[in-house]
């Protein structure tokens, strides 16, 4: 019984050994395959790369643990432990702080300026080109269109025409691209020289 409980303890130690070996082969293989299969196209964050990425992590916590007696995670853990405030002394100092500042406030300046002369350049540009569509349903109109129509039409009214004589000089208007008013205009500048 002796020998089968010795054979029992020896092939015990041995699975113990080879699984501990296949355990560091599988962490080498991670390590080393995992940030290669990552960078693989495609890339794309998806559950693959959470996966190899937690692979790639475990791996090199197992291989430092062996290799150091002490895991990242334990360390870690003795850090935070330790000196729980020491992540606050690691912060800039005042100094660095203002300079931090100062630098945040030159750039802000900076971007201020540019996107104002860019923006004045934008509101010029618009001001001088209007849109294709509204040059189209505008025609050559410009602003106070709506009060210089309502007196003339008010004007030839009171002259006594109608609503058709007005819808006639309108489509007339349409129909010679306006060519009457510009005779008549030229015909009264002719007649106030002399």
């Amino acid at each position: 019984m002796t020998t089968t409980h010795a054979s029992t303890d020896d092939l015990q130690s041995r699975r113990e050994a080879d699984f501990e070996r296949f355990k560091t082969v599988t962490a080498y293989t991670f390590l080393i395959a995992s940030p290669i299969l990552i960078a693989l196209p495609p890339r794309k964050l998806d559950n693959l790369t959470v996966l190899l990425t937690g692979a790639f992590c475990i791996s090199a916590n197992h291989l430092t643990r062996e290799r150091t007696g002490r895991s990242i995670v334990d360390r870690i853990e003795a850090q935070i432990s330790r000196n729980p405030l020491s992540a606050i002394s690691e912060l800039p100092s005042q100094r660095a702080l203002e300079i931090q500042a100062k630098l945040r406030a030159a750039r802000e300046a900076q971007i201020q300026t540019a996107v104002g002369e860019e923006l004045e350049k934008l509101k010029a540009r618009q001001a001088q080109e209007k849109p294709a569509l509204e040059k189209i349903w505008m025609g050559g109109e410009t602003e106070g269109w709506k009060e210089r129509r309502l007196r003339e039409e008010q004007k030839a009214l009171d002259e006594g025409k109608g609503y058709g004589d007005l819808i006639k000089e309108h489509i007339w208007d349409v129909w010679t691209w306006g060519q009457k008013e510009k005779e008549e205009v030229e015909k009264d500048t002719k007649h106030g020289k002399q």
